[in-house]
């Protein structure tokens, strides 16, 4: 069946030339949009090109397609090398230095443990210690094998896998502003789940973007987004199920196998939008405590971050750029 394209113009105050238009598709398991200035008509070819670029990297990174990057590795990884493309091998290295970098709260082989915490399973019963422990065996990012002159991944033993979920759509976001710059376009946002990315300006102002607060439907403040700027948030509040009381979330700590705990969601601003989905789903992960001391060491990126008491803390370079829309008192990093 021939896929449609939702093509919305979300604003024309402006010449036809500067107007603000739209276009979405479900891709990577969300759906992904596309929002340039320009001309209308533009618009279905502008989609396609960048909807074609973002379907050829879900071809190599899904879990579930049997002949992707991902899907081989997983299959064989554990009886040899899997020669995989540059692509997929310079992300998943880059996956690895991440991981080392964030003393494992980012770590991709945590893939193993996802069928133990179902959380869409509507007679969901959290997993025995037991359970959790086994699974442990086959998570840790020092257990791959990367050979870079024969471009391919191995694992140390066989039963591992990997999940590039928390880094692939960041991946693919930056793909498509790529893709969006090759057509000539000068302004333009494209956003997959949690993932954004700008370029240019709104007609000489900054992108906007709203924050969720956590525990409500409502936009806890809004912020401003410059040229280049992407912006991540891992949050435990859209997948998730409640069971004796206790939200069990699809954000887990690799090296307890537990959902992590600590934050109701983290949301990270760098120039990269692969850093910006790894450093949010890291920071996550680390809790509190950990973040801060590793935002101490890293003063090229932003946060903003909301704790399990619901307690703001953001970092000051953000203070121009934040509009609180909920009276809420901020710790200014």
């Amino acid at each position: 069946m021939k896929r449609v394209i939702i093509f919305v113009i979300v604003a024309s105050l402006w010449s036809c030339r500067g107007a603000v238009n739209s276009v979405s598709r479900p891709l990577l398991g969300t759906m992904v949009t596309i929002t340039f200035i320009g001309d209308p008509e533009d618009a279905p070819a502008a989609g396609e090109a960048v909807f074609g670029e973002i379907s050829r990297i879900e071809a190599l990174l899904s879990p579930v397609r049997p002949e992707s990057d991902v899907s081989r590795l997983n299959r064989d990884g554990g009886v040899g090398p899997v020669t995989v493309s540059r692509e997929t091998y310079d992300l998943v290295a880059r996956a690895v230095a991440i991981s080392g970098e964030t003393g494992g709260s980012f770590d991709i082989t945590f893939a193993p443990l996802e069928q133990l915490w179902n959380y869409k399973n509507r007679n969901f019963v959290p997993p025995s210690a037991g359970a959790v422990a086994a699974l442990l065996h086959f998570v840790g990012y020092d257990k791959l094998r990367l050979l870079p002159d024969r471009g391919a991944i191995a694992f140390d033993r066989p039963g591992m896998r990997i999940g590039l979920g928390g880094m692939g759509k960041g991946y693919a976001v930056e793909k498509g502003i790529d893709m969006l710059r090759k057509r000539g376009v000068e302004a333009g946002i494209v956003t997959a789940g949690g993932d954004l990315q700008v370029m240019g300006n709104k007609h000489g102002k900054p992108w906007i973007t709203g924050l969720r607060d956590p525990r409500r439907d409502t936009i806890l403040l809004t912020l401003g987004l410059e040229d280049g700027d992407a912006i991540s948030t891992s949050g435990d509040y859209e997948r998730f199920v409640m069971y004796g009381g206790v939200r069990y979330h699809h954000i887990l700590d690799p090296r307890t196998g537990y959902p992590a705990s600590g934050f109701c969601s983290v949301s990270v601003l760098s120039k990269s939008s692969p850093l910006s989905d790894a450093y949010a789903t890291a920071i996550f992960v680390m809790g509190p405590e950990r973040a801060r001391e590793f935002l101490a060491r890293h003063a090229e990126i932003s946060v903003i971050l909301v704790d399990l008491k619901e307690k703001l803390a953001i970092s000051k370079k953000l203070k121009d750029r934040i509009t609180m829309l909920e009276q809420r008192k901020v710790d200014w990093l």
